[in-house]
């Protein structure tokens, strides 16, 4: 008789490796029994019910949303936090408090995190209470969006961040945007840039945002796009950017003026790294589904409604 088939030796195994707390080595011990065995009679009492496992979950729904998720488009992880009854205002800093406890468990000791600008990006950052990690240096993946000093802007972020965490930062004293090529080409010949940018294709995970391609987008507000190069973007079919690329529905990469205006890093250059997007909102529902269709995200930390509007 196989071991498994005797039912009074499955729940004495059961009674000691789940009530009295014994190692499976302490119940081989006890019971002279090899270990293979007793992982045997767990498997079994498991996939018989003799065992059940009810976890107290009191995020369910939003475990289920980041399930689907995950599966949907692959992804490494997702985090969902429920903000509804907030205000637009309170839903993003509630979301950025909640995010912000966790972003410690997707950046390991001695990484190069790269940083994007954005007001969702700053507000995580202010969330922030504390990082346990080591080691960390923090480098901003675009340049600078305007002229005055806007707490979103990523040379900002990027110091907020490691003086949190008491790392390094690099600033890119660039324009996020230059009127022709021959400008760019003088920019990042510069050593300091050319350095920061470097430092932007090696790190290891990247803090990134999601933006609609809308008069309403951050880049428009603070002056790095104007509305007539909003509506070129979107007679190719842009409806998301991220970094200094932009995708279309179906989230493939569109060519253009604008990106190769650009300094700083895009979808292509930061294909390596670890993917950490958060963004939230109506508004954003198109941008990140399509984001998310073209694979363009390991990470994603959302609210619940945005989630849901992303899933239907």
């Amino acid at each position: 008789m196989a071991i498994t088939d005797n039912h009074r030796m499955v729940i004495k195994v059961c009674e000691l490796y789940y009530k009295d707390n014994l190692s499976q080595k302490m119940i081989s011990a006890k019971l002279g029994i090899s270990r293979s065995q007793i992982s045997r009679i767990l498997t079994t009492a498991r996939a018989e019910n003799i065992v059940t496992i009810k976890i107290e979950n009191p995020y369910s729904d939003e475990t289920i949303i980041e399930k689907s998720l995950i599966k949907e488009f692959k992804l490494n992880d997702a985090l969902v936090i429920n903000t509804e009854g907030l205000s637009s205002p309170n839903s993003m800093m509630e979301l950025c408090k909640q995010a912000a406890s966790q972003l410690d468990a997707y950046i390991p000791n001695q990484c190069s995190v790269g940083i994007m600008s954005g007001k969702t990006i700053s507000e995580l950052v202010k969330s922030i209470q504390n990082i346990n990690k080591r080691g960390l240096e923090f480098v901003p993946l675009i340049g600078g969006m305007g002229s005055d000093g806007a707490d979103w802007h990523a040379n900002i972020i990027v110091k907020s961040f490691a003086d949190k965490t008491s790392g390094k930062y690099y600033f890119l004293n660039a324009p996020v945007m230059v009127k022709n090529m021959e400008s760019k080409e003088i920019l990042i010949s510069e050593p300091d840039i050319s350095k920061v940018l470097m430092k932007g294709t090696e790190c290891e995970a990247v803090i990134i945002g999601v933006g609609q391609v809308s008069e309403n987008s951050t880049s428009v507000i603070a002056g790095a796009l104007n509305l007539q190069e909003v509506e070129k973007l979107k007679s190719l079919g842009a409806v998301a950017s991220v970094c200094g690329s932009y995708v279309d529905k179906n989230g493939n990469i569109i060519e253009n003026d604008i990106t190769n205006r650009t300094i700083g890093q895009t979808l292509e250059s930061i294909r390596k790294a670890k993917k950490i997007a958060i963004a939230a909102g109506k508004s954003k529902i198109e941008a990140l589904g399509a984001v998310l269709s073209g694979g363009h995200i390991d990470i994603l930390i959302t609210s619940l409604d945005t989630a849901r509007g992303i899933l239907n």
